[in-house]
């Protein structure tokens, strides 16, 4: 049981834990969840970091990584048990949500923020979901707008989640044109779900949610703050690069009073007309490297739109950069997405320079469960390129090359085709 144990907690942690850095973040979660300490060496033990030595856990080690996920201690783990008071909170929602007053709802999960329940997250994203499934957009905005509910006030980490798991759904449901002009020109909607999860597996397809928003932004239909007008003419222009629509140029600078992940958007933009222009980007790569060396906690994500944008333009300086920004990563559950990312990154470099036993050696570490969803079929393409460079078995390499022509077809962008397999490390 103590495996399985340690296979749930690293499933709710979302990588496998072999360092002492897995550790000391795990700790730290605990300790955030629960205010209890579990020193990151009693972890390294527990999950054989240090393998030399031998540890018997405590059943109060046992208990609190039973707590961490989803159990009342580690009794009930054992038992198969899920945590009652769980079940009673969701037992609870879904008889909100199938209640006709949705001041019943707001209600409910007001008393849960005020509480700080720890199933939150979860149980907003339920209600969110059902409200969209249903067509209930009265209830969305009513949620949104509440002070007491205070969405905007969650932690960015917990706001990330939130948003990519509502985004999820909006990519396979329609919303009416009223409806998306009415959740855009809706602050904390836009803040929470439009401005964290962007779905580029859709970007290329007329009936998405994304897509459409775009159109009518273009078309003068939404009022939007100036920060969100240049999030969505960043994303625009993503999607022309991607399916082959040619880009006037744009003069965009970015500002230091942006949020750090859109002024990565802003930098992106211009290292992608750089690369077509044939124009250095070392200014913006200093200037990147200055923002990774400041003071500020959430510095990782003044590159986060820089990672995929080296993959993009085959811009191998700036796979080096990239690769080298793992010690910036503050520990912020969010940014392991930004790792994993980081690491298919630094396997490419790796392999442009030679490096084939060593890309070979680290592809182990490759987490698919780690990848942010919005950019999961992107960096499958990119696995693929660097698993059929580094693989030697001719039939394994024609698996993988029909498995890449698999990918590009669904995503249908102009830049993926036959010849850029072949030739993306030329």
């Amino acid at each position: 049981m103590k495996e399985r144990l340690k296979e749930e907690v690293e499933l709710m942690l979302g990588n496998k834990i072999v360092s002492r850095g897995d550790c000391q973040l795990l700790s730290d979660l605990i300790f955030e969840q629960q205010k209890k300490q579990v020193s990151y060496n009693t972890l390294r033990r527990f999950f054989n970091v240090d393998k030399s030595a031998e540890h018997k856990p405590s059943r109060q080690t046992l208990n609190v990584l039973s707590t961490f996920v989803g159990y009342p201690n580690y009794f009930a783990f054992t038992s198969g048990e899920p945590s009652k008071v769980s079940w009673e909170l969701q037992n609870e929602l879904y008889y909100c949500l199938g209640d006709s007053e949705d001041a019943n709802l707001l209600n409910f999960l007001t008393f849960c923020r005020i509480q700080k329940t720890p199933q939150l997250l979860e149980l907003l994203s339920i209600s969110f979901r059902e409200c969209f499934l249903a067509g209930n957009y009265k209830a969305i905005h009513m949620l949104c707008k509440s002070k007491g509910l205070n969405l905007i006030g969650l932690n960015y980490s917990e706001r990330v989640q939130f948003g990519r798991s509502v985004g999820l759904l909006l990519r396979s449901i329609t919303v009416p044109k009223n409806e998306l002009i009415a959740l855009a020109e809706n602050t904390v909607f836009m803040e929470m779900v439009f401005l964290i999860f962007v779905d580029y597996t859709s970007l290329n397809t007329a009936n998405n949610n994304y897509v459409k928003l775009m159109n009518l932004i273009a078309a003068g239909e939404v009022r939007l703050k100036r920060k969100d007008a240049l999030f969505f003419q960043c994303l625009s222009f993503l999607r022309n690069f991607l399916i082959g629509v040619p880009n006037a140029f744009v003069d965009l600078k970015p500002h230091n009073n942006l949020h750090p992940i859109l002024y990565s958007r802003v930098c992106s933009v211009q290292l992608i007309q750089n690369a077509r222009r044939n124009i250095p980007s070392g200014r913006i790569i200093d200037d990147l490297q200055n923002k990774l060396d400041g003071d500020l906690v959430n510095r990782m994500d003044y590159i986060f739109e820089v990672i995929t944008t080296a993959l993009l333009i085959k811009d191998f300086e700036l796979m080096a950069f990239v690769s080298k920004s793992e010690p910036y990563a503050q520990g912020k559950l969010y940014q392991e997405s930004h790792l994993q990312q980081v690491l298919i990154v630094k396997l490419i470099y790796l392999i442009k320079n030679g490096f084939i036993k060593q890309a070979k050696k680290n592809l182990i570490h490759v987490n698919k469960k780690g990848w942010g969803r919005s950019y999961f079929d992107i960096y499958e393409i990119y696995y693929l390129i660097l698993s059929y460079e580094i693989e030697t078995d001719e039939s394994v390499k024609k698996r993988i090359f029909k498995s890449y022509l698999k990918k590009i077809k669904q995503l249908n962008y102009s830049l993926f085709d036959r010849a850029y397999i072949l030739n993306y490390f030329k």
